[in-house]
């Protein structure tokens, strides 16, 4: 999180080869100091910080080196691999709309879900505590996600891990979440955070930076001066900036993923509840369903729902993980109806229907592959609709729950109705 930033102060007068220089720490943001880099280190910096710029990051501030990585936004690590991901992911278009409350198009995926959150023991009792009370402000939302304790740092989910740097860097998160997982590990300076700090922001400070390892943009993403100050628009950043329903799409007060802070205590706003609730809702599925896992493939312009995990995992042959599309059952259970899938070698298309009068056996190019799973043709308790839609120019079927990523058609996409209905 993007707590301090160094401002300069007015310097003394010089006193017998003796001078005072007068600087001011002002709590700001989760942002670092730019060392003043060698020219070796400021060519890489060049060349890395234009890979950032091709995925979509704004690198005019807040980008250093920072051990065997890089900070980015302040209080984003990555890795070169990692930013090398990120640029080819950049290059492969999705039909999932990109607004301006936000979140990146990768979440976790297999809610209800219970995260394994490590703490390393070095923290103190005040630090400890304020771990506690962050995984409590999660929980007490029910949301799919439960945030747990755990005291092996080989299992968990997510680790919490200090560093010393005397600097304005309080911590920061190891990114995004990738392949359904959530980014560890988390680091927290010590320079702040010790045994003998009992600053108000801790529990803030945690709880967003678990924000950015589940999924959440900065809530002033358009525009981090509302929070910091100064800066502009972070970028898509090759992650996805979407706007989630039912928030506003200009920066929220008081919100606890403010790209900035005043150093105190943030609760979540009633706005945050609903970004929470709406990324992550308590799900009651019933017992039997199967997560319908969603890819897409840029190369092919194709869009890909199935059951089975084993056929492209966490994403291969060019088809990268979108997340869960729904759950769906793979046995037919009463009032549900078989969701036929086909594929078009020529097309590159994976097409699903309940109407087996649409192509039968296969025709028109389409090869019949078998059930892809049990849906309905009208809504029962707990179901959604799953809105279908054609675009001719890539060829391509594209199935959503979310009426926000295309609507009545867009971006090439044509609406087809109702597909069928699951459980979102």
């Amino acid at each position: 999180m993007n707590v301090f930033r160094r401002r300069t102060p007015g310097r003394s007068t010089l006193l017998s080869c003796l001078f005072i220089l007068c600087m001011a720490l002002i709590i700001a943001s989760c942002e670092s100091d730019k060392l003043s880099p060698t020219a070796s280190e400021d060519e890489d910096l060049s060349r890395v910080a234009s890979k950032l710029q091709e995925a979509g990051f704004d690198t005019s501030e807040g980008f250093r080196k920072f051990e065997d990585g890089y900070l980015v936004e302040y209080d984003m690590f990555l890795t070169e691999d990692m930013i090398d991901d990120l640029v080819e992911s950049s290059k492969a278009p999705s039909a999932s709309g990109r607004e301006e409350h936000y979140r990146t198009n990768q979440l976790v995926i297999g809610t209800p879900r219970t995260l394994q959150i490590y703490m390393d023991a070095g923290f103190g009792s005040y630090m400890q505590s304020s771990f506690d009370a962050a995984l409590a402000r999660y929980n007490a939302q029910n949301l799919g996600l439960t945030f747990q304790r755990t005291t092996n740092s080989a299992a968990a989910d997510i680790s919490i891990l200090s560093f010393y740097e005397v600097s304005n860097t309080l911590g920061f998160s190891a990114g995004f979440p990738t392949n359904g997982n959530p980014a560890s590990p988390i680091r927290l300076n010590t320079y702040y955070y010790n045994n003998t700090s009992t600053r108000a922001d801790a529990t803030t400070v945690i709880a967003h930076e678990i924000g950015h390892a589940i999924g959440f943009r900065h809530t002033d993403y358009m525009n981090r001066a509302f929070s910091c100050g100064s800066g502009g628009n972070e970028g898509d950043a090759g992650v996805g900036a979407n706007h989630i329903p039912g928030t506003p799409t200009a920066p929220s007060a008081n919100s606890w993923m403010l790209a900035c802070s005043n150093g105190t205590d943030r609760p979540f706003t009633s706005e945050d509840v609903t970004a929470l609730t709406t990324v992550y809702p308590s799900r009651n599925i019933p017992a039997g369903t199967s997560a319908v896992y969603r890819y897409y493939s840029g190369s092919a312009r194709d869009h890909f729902y199935t059951t089975n995990w084993g056929e492209l995992g966490a994403g291969k042959d060019g088809y990268v993980l979108e997340g869960i599309a729904i759950f769906a059952n793979t046995t037919q259970v009463a009032g549900s109806v078989p969701v036929y899938r086909y594929y078009s070698g020529n097309a590159s298309d994976h097409f699903y229907t309940t109407s087996w009068s649409e192509l039968g056996a296969g025709k028109d190019g389409y090869t019949y592959e078998g059930i892809a799973f049990y849906a309905f043709t009208s809504q029962v308790s707990g179901t959604a609709p799953v809105y279908r839609y054609y675009s001719g120019s890539d060829s391509d079927h594209f199935y959503t729950t979310n009426w926000a990523e295309l609507g009545s058609g867009g971006s090439g996409y044509t609406y087809e109705g109702v597909g069928f209905y699951g459980y979102p």
